[in-house]
């Protein structure tokens, strides 16, 4: 047997800058912990998700040796990325949609990488059931869990200690006793700083992360075709590149998995100033034939630019992005119904304020 079938690697997909710190604690968690129960263990970020973006989909891995020595493990990871992995762990919901750090990967299936019979560990405050709406298709059963709480951000390389981590350890030990166990973790945690508080949120994590086994073929359909990199053979000579054309976008790289909000746009108090697209950096407005602006959801990078410099109150409103199904554009959905629109356009502004669920939504 390889050192490749003797690591077991975990996954942490996490927003870039605001979930950083909160990502690479996790991840020594795993490690310290993975250690305690006399393992080789290491984490290590992803080659090239650095420097990150704000909100942009990046990673993190913990590799686990099982009668591996450390310098054996150690240059198993130093390399991009694993083939396979154990265990995810997915920081925010709305990553499930799909994520895409590096432009010539294009979108991926959040689950690509997942082995047979692995785990995928979500904090989220949906139910199982909504979450699979977002999640694709395997070829074999998995397990999905789910850490009830909401995705915690932070500022600027910042870390917000709102005991997210020891939620995500205490879920992934009841879910993956064979990557790290409750005993050990306790152990590990016990040393931190406010200890007591820091072990009732694991053991409450452990007693109370939902779950259940996602069967084969349960999920939605995703095509991911990753794009093809021209060989050096076909590559032009000197620093030459194709411009993308005027007034096209690039096909190939659409970062509307950065986002965690998107704008929503209330066509009837809108008044056609044209700021939004303006001011938007990524170029996702589009001018209508009567004078309106549509968003190019599948560009839009949720910054929230046109709704701080739209001068109309609540005409650009930024709402949770795990709410829609697709990429369905706004001023397409008002044309064909402006009354089904409004009301559409007032209740996901509602669930905004609530964090609630509500069917339908992108559909």
């Amino acid at each position: 047997m390889g050192v490749k079938d003797e690591v077991k690697y975990v996954e942490i997909v996490y927003r870039g800058i605001f979930q950083k710190r909160l990502a690479k604690y996790i991840a020594e968690g795993i490690v310290y912990t993975a250690r305690e129960m006399g393992r080789p263990a290491l984490s290590f970020g992803r080659y090239g998700d650095s420097p990150e973006r704000n909100g942009v989909p990046a990673k993190y891995y913990v590799g686990i040796g099982n009668g591996v020595n450390e310098e054996d493990l150690i240059g198993y990871s130093t390399r991009v990325e694993p083939d396979l992995v154990d265990a995810i762990i997915v920081l925010d919901d709305t990553l499930l949609k799909g994520v895409e750090s590096w432009a010539w990967q294009g979108v991926q299936p959040i689950n690509l990488k997942l082995k047979s019979n692995g785990t995928m560990l979500v904090t989220s405050a949906k139910r199982i059931n909504e979450l699979l709406k977002m999640i694709p298709k395997k070829d074999f059963n998995w397990t999905l869990g789910v850490i009830n709480t909401e995705p915690s951000f932070s500022g600027l390389w910042a870390f917000k200690d709102d005991l997210t981590m020891e939620k995500v350890w205490g879920g992934l030990a009841k879910l993956r006793p064979d990557i790290i166990d409750l005993d050990h973790l306790i152990k590990y945690v016990s040393k931190k700083q406010d200890a007591n508080k820091r072990i009732s949120a694991v053991k409450e994590a452990y007693s109370s992360v939902d779950y259940r086994t996602v069967m084969k073929g349960e999920g939605i359909d995703f095509v991911y075709n990753p794009p093809r990199l021209l060989t050096w053979q076909e590559m032009l000579e000197g620093t030459v590149i194709p411009a993308v054309p005027r007034g096209k976008r690039n096909e190939l790289f659409k970062r509307g998995t950065t986002k965690f909000e998107r704008p929503t746009v209330d066509f009837d108090t809108c008044i056609k100033c044209k700021l939004c697209w303006v001011y938007c950096p990524d170029e996702c407005f589009d001018e209508t034939p009567d004078g309106y602006y549509d968003i190019a959801y599948d560009y839009c990078v949720g910054c929230g630019i046109c709704a701080d410099v739209c001068p109309v109150k609540d005409c650009i409103v930024m709402v949770d992005e795990s709410m829609f199904t697709d990429y369905r554009r706004p001023y397409e959905m008002w044309k064909e119904n402006k009354a089904k629109y409004k009301e559409w356009l007032k209740n996901v502004r509602q669930a905004r304020k609530e964090r609630v669920y509500v069917p339908g939504l992108g559909r």
